[in-house]
């Protein structure tokens, strides 16, 4: 198990296409899995290694040991390598890059592993077109007006109401296969999305890339006890 209070950074082992972003440098970096040879790519020590090491190269696994890198190697293949990462890295929120680009079957296996555990603590996806925050809660941010913003349903969710939306979430019920919210556009430059109590699911707020720092910069206040 590794354990912090700050937000984590994971490294796995799809497509990092960009720059890794200022804000999160300094912030502990676990790689999962083939995530080390990026993390070697990148000149990142990572301080935490994790999955059941059928990625890794051999020479990012000779790697590890050679710099004394904690590992835990976990051979069950019940879980994907995201979600041994998310079960056994206990931190204020994830940050993950090499998740989100890459084979379409290992996105719906974020997504799926996303809705089945149910986090408390905030993810962040980053890729080379979006960025992808989970919403557990009401959510606010400032965006320019035009501004594409998509609200996808992990599960059954159900929102109060909306402001800075062009089509209202308001008593909007979503699900995957009935209704869902993609391309949606910010209408003022404040938007809130305010749950109900009906039903607060987990929904994912998709924007593009250029908007991760303003969506890093929510993530530490959107944590709370596993």
């Amino acid at each position: 198990m590794f354990k912090t209070n700050k937000i984590v950074v994971l490294i796995g082992g799809g497509p990092v296409v960009r720059t890794i972003p200022n804000l999160i440098k300094g912030l502990p970096i676990v790689a999962v899995d083939g995530g080390l040879d990026t993390c070697i790519n990148y000149s990142m020590v990572p301080n935490y290694f994790i999955g059941d090491m059928d990625s890794a190269s051999s020479s990012a696994k000779q790697y590890a040991k050679l710099n004394k890198i904690p590992s835990n190697f976990v051979a069950e293949q019940e879980t994907t390598d995201f979600e041994k990462a998310l079960m056994y890295v206990d931190a204020a929120g994830y940050v993950c890059l090499g998740f989100l680009d890459g084979r379409l079957d290992h996105l719906l296996a974020v997504l799926h592993v996303i809705q089945k555990q149910s986090q408390k603590r905030p993810i962040l996806l980053l890729g080379s077109e979006d960025v992808v925050l989970t919403g557990l809660n009401d959510f606010r941010i400032s965006l320019p007006i035009g501004e594409r913003i998509s609200i996808w349903p992990l599960g059954k969710v159900s929102f109060e109401y909306s402001t800075g939306l062009l089509y209202s979430l308001k008593n909007i019920k979503m699900v995957q296969g009935n209704q869902i919210g993609t391309s949606n556009s910010v209408s003022e430059n404040s938007v809130q999305i305010i749950l109900s109590e009906e039903n607060r699911g987990t929904y994912l707020i998709i924007l593009s890339y250029i908007y991760f720092d303003n969506l890093f910069m929510l993530i530490g206040g959107l944590s709370t006890p596993k």
